[in-house]
């Protein structure tokens, strides 16, 4: 996908006139009166709730209830447990959606054998780097026919959050969010280490600067956060915004080993090597160091927007760094896939929850609560939305976002069984030439075999 077309994911949805959309009821506000009654009649363990009731059985209320798969383990996943719950409660047709949360490894490993179990939720989300390998893999079952079952207006979906979850021609899934990598940092530490607070690092080397300003080891405070796993592809960014690249523009080759590259596994090591990164730090670390306050800057998802206003951090948002070439930030479309094995009323009942997801209401409520900037146009006009600074800013992919790897069915495998044991390596004190070479070839070897 190319920047023109990501920016067409936002043109029209974010950058709107103020116009409002005409709904004047405040879904966070709904949230919140909802939460605390949806809260009493919380559900068992997601552990526990594939065993408690068969998938797709008859609901105590009438209706189906199905099982729904993701990964949302963050504190956005709290937010999702909101809004299945109020899904739950006022859905006239008395549907039930159980929710199990899981690591997204997990997930992946999990999901093709139930497919060949017949043992499936009926709901899954992933994202726009799956498509083809779960079209492929008869994974998910076209939802050409959503809009005509459910009556959901095509046209308020900006036209590429939908093509970018295509496949062969199909709409292999529904959006549910838009989002990419954005620059996290914390307004105390930034004062405490005698920086503007109101004033982000707007390249990599100010990164790398304002880190070694703000890194007290003493209080285990640490001026950045590189993790080595469990985490957004942040350093696929750093690669672009440096003039590197990791796929060939045809998909075929690897171009990770580059004199561009190289230069940014160094930085990363030097931060590291430093002490001004955490070493060997998980996604799951840098997010709780970043809770916790004890994190200066970091690059993550919209996502932590939740947790840091829930933990009280006084901290700020803004877009991706830029390195010697651009800013540069990898963008993805989420979405819902209904599984090719669930029968015809788990369809219903699924297709049911992603109408009610994919109303002003619902997404309104997510972006506000999250800071994920809308795909829906109702959204985007909405005076509420646009008046809300976060939202504002991380609407900002516009601008940087980019597609990692487009059309690469190897593209999540590279990430995770290449990449990310790269930038582990390099943070080890290994060799950046060497591990940059080997990883290379690995890169290619993935690309052969798909």
């Amino acid at each position: 996908m190319k920047r023109k077309l990501i920016a067409g994911i936002l043109a029209g949805t974010m950058i709107l006139s103020l116009a409002g959309c005409g709904n004047t009821s405040s879904p966070a506000s709904a949230l919140d009166e909802n939460k605390t009654a949806a809260s009493e009649d919380t559900t068992a363990s997601s552990e526990n709730s594939t065993a408690a009731k068969e998938t797709g059985s008859a609901s105590e209320t009438g209706g189906t209830t199905i099982q729904f798969w993701n990964s949302f383990t963050g504190t956005d996943g709290d937010v999702l447990r909101d809004l299945v719950e109020i899904y739950n409660k006022t859905n006239e047709k008395g549907n039930t959606v159980e929710m199990d949360i899981m690591p997204t490894a997990s997930l992946e490993e999990k999901l093709p054998a139930a497919i060949a179990s017949k043992t499936a939720p009926a709901l899954v989300i992933k994202g726009n780097f799956d498509v083809a390998t779960y079209g492929d893999n008869n994974i998910f079952q076209s939802a050409d026919d959503f809009f005509d079952a459910t009556g959901t207006d095509k046209d308020d979906f900006s036209t590429a959050s939908l093509e970018a979850l295509q496949y062969n021609g199909s709409q292999l899934m529904i959006p549910m969010q838009v989002h990419s990598t954005f620059l996290f940092w914390n307004k105390d530490l930034f004062e405490a280490a005698g920086l503007d607070p109101e004033a982000a690092p707007t390249t990599w080397d100010e990164v790398a600067e304002y880190a070694a300003k703000i890194t007290d080891n003493s209080k285990k405070i640490y001026g950045v956060g590189l993790p080595v796993s469990g985490a957004p592809c942040y350093f696929d960014a750093m690669f672009k915004s440096n003039g590197g690249d990791v796929v060939s523009e045809d998909g075929k080759s690897s171009i990770l080993d580059s004199p561009e590259n190289l230069k940014t596994l160094q930085y990363i090591q030097d931060l590291v090597t430093a002490g001004y990164a955490p070493k060997g730090a998980t996604g799951a670390d840098t997010d709780n160091l970043m809770l916790a306050g004890q994190l200066g800057i970091y690059c993550s998802g919209p996502w932590l927007v939740s947790g840091l206003k829930e933990n009280d951090i006084n901290f700020g948002v803004t877009a991706m760094p830029s390195g010697t070439k651009e800013a540069a930030g990898v963008i993805e479309v989420q979405g819902f896939g209904v599984t090719s094995t669930c029968s015809e009323e788990e369809k219903a009942a699924a297709y049911d929850f992603i109408a009610f997801w994919n109303t002003t209401e619902t997404c309104k409520a997510w972006s506000l609560r999250n800071g994920f900037p809308p795909y829906l146009q109702s959204v985007a006009k909405d005076k509420e939305v646009q008046a809300d600074p976060i939202v504002n800013a991380l609407s900002s992919i516009s601008e940087f976002g980019y597609s990692f790897a487009p059309g690469v069915k190897a593209a999540n495998q590279i990430n995770s069984e290449v990449l990310f044991p790269l930038i582990e390596n390099i943070s080890s004190g290994n060799d950046c030439q060497t591990e940059l070479s080997n990883a290379s070839e690995k890169v290619n070897e993935l690309l052969s075999a798909n």
